[in-house]
């Protein structure tokens, strides 16, 4: 079977020799090894490494003559020395302890190895151009610098120099055209929809006692259209007695009641003790005045929703949602 190859890495071509023959035995053998730079950021950071293609011979094989890896030292030749010269002339550079002559010097050094061993011909060494042969007449003499060269300054002129008369350019004055100041027109503050919250249903079994709260005259306004829509008879009571007979009287009677009361009158409310309260608002009133009073019946108890009067009379009746409770219309 033919040999098997492998790539393999290390800091330097000793320690690549010395792990393959750790790993593979004495058989094994370098083909080729190349020396792998990266730069890193700036020339910071910058690492050195060989990589090497390494030919392990399958152990069937018969033996063959070839060259092992040594155990002990031997004299660098060829890709080995070249390698190590660079590797010499890169730690020089990294640590910072030559000049631009001594890393030309050093990189003379690895091409003069390449010369050597025949890999390429010679080559000019960096950092020592040749002198300058200077300009060649005719003849193939150097001509001298007796000559001096003139990089700058005046330019010699024989004779006058004529100098352009002056033209005078007249001044033409521009007059000053005023621009009327453009004036954004003011665009109002768009105004929040108010959320419409779902509306719950109104109760309405035998014996439940439903009160409707507010000023008096919207209440007035609103009961008996109240009570009508939702089937509701209208009770006089007025005290947690009065109210104990009218849902008896609701429950033999087979209907539900509808009570009354001012929004202030928190002692009418409490003896009731209604199954559902509703809060009547005329919405053609501020809605800081509603939001007040409702404030006022809600640190009583629950309420179940507005009932809105009046909303044929204003030009916002959508207003009456921003007090965040559901809404009845009664127009």
């Amino acid at each position: 079977m033919p040999p098997t190859r492998s790539l393999r890495s290390g800091p330097t071509l000793e320690a690549v020799r010395d792990a393959v023959r750790a790993e593979f035995g004495a058989a094994a053998r370098i083909v080729s090894a190349e020396r792998v730079t990266t730069p890193g950021v700036g020339g910071l950071f910058r690492r050195a490494h060989v990589e090497a293609v390494v030919e392990v011979p399958d152990p069937l094989d018969p033996p063959t003559a070839r060259i092992a890896i040594a155990d002990g030292p031997a004299t660098r030749v060829g890709i080995a020395a070249l390698l190590a010269d660079a590797d010499a002339a890169e730690a020089r550079i990294a640590a910072g302890d030559g000049t631009a002559t001594t890393r030309a010097d050093a990189f003379a050094s690895v091409l003069d190895g390449f010369v050597a061993d025949g890999i390429t011909a010679g080559a000019t060494r960096p950092g020592r151009g040749a002198p300058d042969a200077g300009p060649v007449d005719g003849g193939g003499s150097r001509l001298q610098d007796d000559e001096p060269v003139r990089t700058g300054g005046t330019v010699p002129v024989s004779g006058p120099v004529a100098v352009p008369p002056t033209v005078a350019v007249p001044t033409v004055a521009v007059p000053t055209v005023a621009v009327p100041a453009v004036v954004p027109p003011v665009v109002p503050a768009p105004v929040p929809t108010p959320v419409v919250l779902p509306v719950p249903a109104v109760r309405s079994s035998d014996g439940d006692l439903v009160l409707l709260v507010g000023r008096p005259t919207d209440v007035d306004a609103a009961a008996g259209v109240f009570a009508g829509r939702y089937g509701l008879r209208a009770t006089a009571a007025a005290d947690r007695r009065s109210g104990i007979l009218a849902r008896a009287e609701g429950v033999q009677g087979g209907h539900a009641l509808l009570g009354v009361a001012a929004w202030d009158d928190a002692a009418t409310a409490a003896g009731l003790a209604a199954d559902q309260v509703w809060v009547v608002v005329d919405v053609g009133r501020k809605t800081e005045d509603a939001r007040a009073m409702l404030a006022a019946v809600l640190g009583r108890g629950p309420v179940a929703g507005i009932v809105a009067i009046g909303a044929g009379e204003t030009a916002t009746p959508e207003s009456v949602h921003q007090l965040g409770l559901p809404v009845v219309s009664l127009g």
